[in-house]
């Protein structure tokens, strides 16, 4: 009887333990109830880290896209290599436009698209030329889509931001703001 017991107790035992013990290991990330908060930036590279003069422009495109029906609060940025900020104007050629004013906020209506265009080579000096963008939101909540495209001489490199997946930013509540939600 006892040989029984260990032939099928022993094993069962055994695989309860080693389905058990994964699950313990694991465990929940956070405590529940809680969430995670939503960040208020996303930050994507440019590659523009390639031949640019007179002869070989290099053109840069973005368009960001309000994935939600509410208007959006925002600001996007691009900065050149040492870390200084590109503020110019984008530029309109041959139907690619420019809506987007770099570090400029603005409102983007729901299921709207903001455009940026710009050439450097020709139309900005290639020292200029922009290799980060960062996408903030400035006050409330906004489901964003956001790519862009690198063209040097035919050559196209995409810009991926979230990996062409919707994302999600959130400001951070002002002190009132968030003593009016601790009221409620």
């Amino acid at each position: 009887m006892k040989s029984k017991l260990k032939k099928v107790l022993l094993p069962t035992m055994a695989l309860s333990l080693m389905i058990m013990a994964p699950a313990i290991a694991e465990g929940p990330s956070r405590a529940a109830g809680q969430q995670q908060p939503l960040p208020e930036e996303i930050a994507f590279q440019i590659p523009t880290n390639n031949y640019c003069s007179a002869d070989k422009s290099l053109d840069f495109s973005f368009q960001l896209s309000n994935a939600g029906s509410t208007p959006a609060d925002i600001t996007v940025s691009f900065y050149q290599q040492d870390g200084t900020k590109l503020t110019t104007e984008g530029t309109s050629y041959q139907e690619i436009g420019s809506t987007i004013v770099p570090g400029k906020p603005f409102t983007l209506k729901g299921y709207a698209t903001g455009l940026y265009h710009i050439n450097f080579g020709n139309h900005l000096k290639c020292n200029e030329r922009a290799y980060l963008g960062r996408i903030f939101v400035n006050s409330g909540k906004a489901s964003l889509l956001a790519r862009g495209w690198v063209n040097t001489n035919g050559t196209v490199q995409n810009v991926e931001v979230n990996g062409n997946q919707t994302f999600e930013l959130a400001a951070v509540p002002t002190a009132a703001e968030a003593a009016a939600v601790k009221e409620e």
